[in-house]
């Protein structure tokens, strides 16, 4: 039982009669937000995660997971004083985007490849936006060069592991599993369990994220400029796009490291599984996102890169008509699978 302090219920409650206002006095700007949210999901989150994140549970489930182990291995250990089993979560949480790294460290906690301080520890700095985004969405769509996308991607992986580095002093010395060994050859078990997590994952950050645009887009309206970054904090996805043509690439690091309140919702569970308190969480997003935005200035001083001034930010924006047909047909089949597995669940039960 989860019991909430009369603060935060407070909050809580404030929160959800502001959405029901703005639901109600904005009903089409709210309607308009929401269809963002499903095109960002359906054209964005769906196609790169999903894939990787069933990829990543298959992994480190199956004997896939002792190769790059090896490899990522003595350097973690070295760096962060963590065990070798922990270098394929740090390495995937880098290339595979925000809420991977707190998923795979929430799974291996439950098997027992890890300890519940090197859980916490982990789940400080293994969070960034991956590669798809910052190289695909930022580099490529917005700003017309995957140069740029680069460097933010770089400045958010160096933030990371410079922040990996100092959970070091957080440390009690305590570890499960000191040396990392070969664990078994995969089996339809090991399949059918990664694509179903992997797609229950999905489809709980696709409604957080369709929640937050719906209602963001009533600030945006409102606030005007002030109300583009309020919104870009709230959710980063859309925000970061948003915020990418009116301010420094620097800002818009510091965006993606920050992560956004609508992926921190998204991490919540992961983080009670690692009993880590928010509030230092919170403490290592603020401490990443200013990193990531100073790495980020540093490089583009001393390696400046040339952007087409004459590039068009109206390309990037997501309209209705933009849907991929292919992936609509996909997302709704997946949908229909699940409900009938869970019927064919409860009949057996």
């Amino acid at each position: 039982m989860i019991i909430i302090k009369p603060k935060l219920n407070i909050i809580l409650f404030t929160t959800v009669i502001f959405l029901g206002v703005a639901f109600f006095a904005f009903p089409e700007t709210t309607l308009d937000g929401a269809k963002n949210g499903v095109n960002i999901c359906l054209n964005s989150l769906i196609p790169s995660l999903f894939p990787f994140m069933a990829l990543s549970t298959f992994i480190m489930r199956t004997d896939a997971f002792y190769l790059p182990c090896k490899v990522f291995g003595k350097a973690t250990k070295f760096l962060f004083l963590l065990p070798e089993s922990a270098g394929s979560i740090i390495f995937m949480s880098l290339i595979g985007g925000y809420p991977v790294g707190a998923k795979l460290t929430a799974d291996a906690l439950q098997r027992g490849d890890i300890t519940e301080n090197e859980a916490k520890r982990l789940c400080i700095f293994c969070m960034n936006a991956g590669p798809a985004f910052t190289l695909s969405v930022l580099g490529v769509n917005i700003y017309g060069s995957a140069e740029i996308g680069l460097v933010i991607f770089i400045s958010l992986c160096i933030s990371s592991v410079i922040i990996g580095v100092l959970t070091r002093f957080l440390s009690n010395g305590e570890t499960r599993a000191p040396i990392c060994k070969s664990k078994k050859v995969f089996s339809t078990d090991d399949i059918t369990f990664s694509v179903w997590d992997a797609f229950e994952a999905t489809m709980r950050i696709c409604a957080w994220v369709i929640l937050f645009s719906a209602y963001t887009a009533c600030i945006v309206i409102k606030a005007g400029r002030a109300g583009e970054f309020i919104s870009s904090i709230a959710e980063v996805t859309s925000g970061a796009v948003t915020v990418a043509q009116n301010y420094p690439i620097p800002v818009v690091t510091a965006l993606c490291g920050f992560g956004g309140i609508c992926v921190h919702c998204q991490v919540l569970k992961y983080l009670k599984t690692c009993t880590l308190q928010y509030k230092l969480f919170f403490v290592g997003r603020i401490l990443n996102a200013a990193l990531s935005a100073s790495i980020c200035h540093l490089i583009l001083y001393y390696f400046p890169i040339e952007q087409n001034v004459s590039y068009t930010f109206s390309t990037a924006r997501v309209s209705v008509t933009s849907v991929s047909v292919p992936t609509v047909i996909t997302f709704i089949f997946m949908c229909i699978s699940m409900i009938l597995n869970v019927e064919r669940k409860r009949k057996i039960c």
